[in-house]
């Protein structure tokens, strides 16, 4: 057996584990069209592989290296997944790939059966380490795509199944470690970063949101663990709807429009950042509007809660909105469908913020959640909002006809004179 120097226990990852674990996020499990459905995502993600790296003669730069880790983990998850559709475990996929690796690397070393581990993939590239020419790169690659082309081939069902697939889904996943240790990349960290990755998208059952970022803090500088804002649409003599917001009668912050010749209900945006407490705990702008800002902490009030906090959150806001505007507000996007693109960019907006630190499929039920809700807002013309963060919910209700506010009766400011008034002798 080989064994990889790997000081965290957690790369030391077996295939079984892993299957498991992908098996679980696998959205197309139990539909008609699941193997075709994963084959063609793997043929896509080796197609992203050759893409990222088709400069293959110059060694990749950190963001490159992300990219081609990110590629690889995801076809790795789609191998995976397509080797289940064929009646494969990922455990026999890793055996087989062992044998293919050895031959290719001539090396002559019989492994007792049992669990792979990723490790074991690292540890044998290790020990070949002086056999990996870099002019073989684009051997390997060929390879690579070559495997994926005889996948997309098989037509038959009594195919799946067969020994010939076994061994083709095993040359795969050979072809894959090899890209991997010869871009200097561990197959055992793409695999571990893929399972964040998946896993952060579609959670394991009874996964817990993350804790909520100001329990540590005295109520005064806490956000409010329940409670409910009200939005007022009226409307200005120039015909314009506007919406004032109020919570316990106060008003909160200054009445918005949509700001937008054609109107689009952008003056609702705010019920996003309260989809955003009640989902991540986080909204440095109602903490702001709220005056609950942790002034016992400056770096966290600098950092946390200051105004870069703040723009950057209506940045979000602003882009989702825009997204959505292309996609009926999300009416039809169910939850676990909500384009991981969206996701991704959102997360990379807050790196280096404490909301970081949340999942993207927290992300994911505060972004549709908040649109729901807006969508109920728009056609009431209005509403109350009830915000409960312990229950992580956000829950729409209608204001009754006799507590909607009485219009002001707006009187035309008089024109100003200027200079001499002549007297008024009527």
């Amino acid at each position: 057996m080989f064994n990889s120097d790997i000081s965290d226990k957690n790369l030391a990852l077996p295939l079984s584990e892993y299957e498991a674990r992908a098996s679980a996020s696998n959205q197309f499990k139990g539909t008609p069209e699941a193997f075709n459905q994963l084959r063609y995502g793997l043929f896509g993600e080796v197609g992203g592989i050759l893409a990222a790296i088709k400069k293959s003669k110059r060694d990749l730069g950190p963001a490159e290296q992300a990219n081609v880790t990110e590629e690889i983990g995801d076809a790795l998850w789609y191998l995976t997944t397509v080797g289940i559709e064929c009646q494969h475990s990922l455990n026999d996929l890793g055996l087989t790939a062992l044998d293919e690796l050895q031959r290719r690397l001539e090396v002559n070393h019989n492994r007792p059966t049992g669990n792979v581990t990723f490790a074991e993939f690292d540890g044998l590239i290790a020990f070949c380490q002086n056999k990996l020419a870099s002019d073989t790169r684009t051997e390997t690659l060929c390879g690579l795509g070559a495997h994926c082309g005889q996948l997309m081939a098989i037509t038959s069902v009594g195919d799946l199944a067969s020994h010939s697939s076994l061994e083709l889904l095993g040359s795969l996943l050979a072809d894959m470690v090899l890209v991997c240790a010869q871009f200097k990349l561990s197959i055992a960290q793409v695999a571990k970063e893929n399972l964040d990755k998946f896993e952060s998208r579609w959670p394991r059952e009874g996964t817990a949101h993350h804790a909520l970022f100001d329990d540590s803090y005295s109520e005064l500088e806490q956000l409010p663990r329940s409670f409910t804002m009200r939005f007022i649409e009226l409307h200005g003599v120039d015909g314009v709807p506007y919406v004032v917001q109020q919570m316990n009668r106060v008003n909160i912050g200054d009445r918005l429009t949509d700001n937008r010749t054609e109107p689009d209900g952008y003056r609702f945006h705010d019920v996003f950042h309260l989809a955003y407490i009640a989902h991540l705990g986080w909204s440095p702008v109602v903490r702001g509007l709220l005056k609950l800002k942790r002034k016992s902490n400056p770096e966290v009030d600098r950092d946390e809660d200051g105004a870069r906090a703040m723009i950057i959150e209506e940045g979000i806001a602003t882009w989702i909105f825009n997204h959505a505007y292309r996609h009926r507000y999300f009416t039809d996007t169910a939850p676990g469908k909500l384009d991981y693109g969206v996701l991704k960019q959102v997360r990379e907006m807050v790196k280096g913020y404490e909301v970081y630190a949340c999942p993207l499929w927290q992300w994911e039920k505060a972004i549709l959640d908040g649109f729901k809700v807006f969508r109920e807002l728009c056609a009431a013309g209005g509403g109350e909002v009830t915000v409960d963060m312990e229950a992580h919910s956000i829950i729409f209700s209608p204001i009754r006809e006799e507590e909607k506010p009485a219009l002001l009766l707006v009187v035309p400011k008089k024109k100003m004179v200027v200079g001499a008034v002549p007297p008024d002798f009527d």
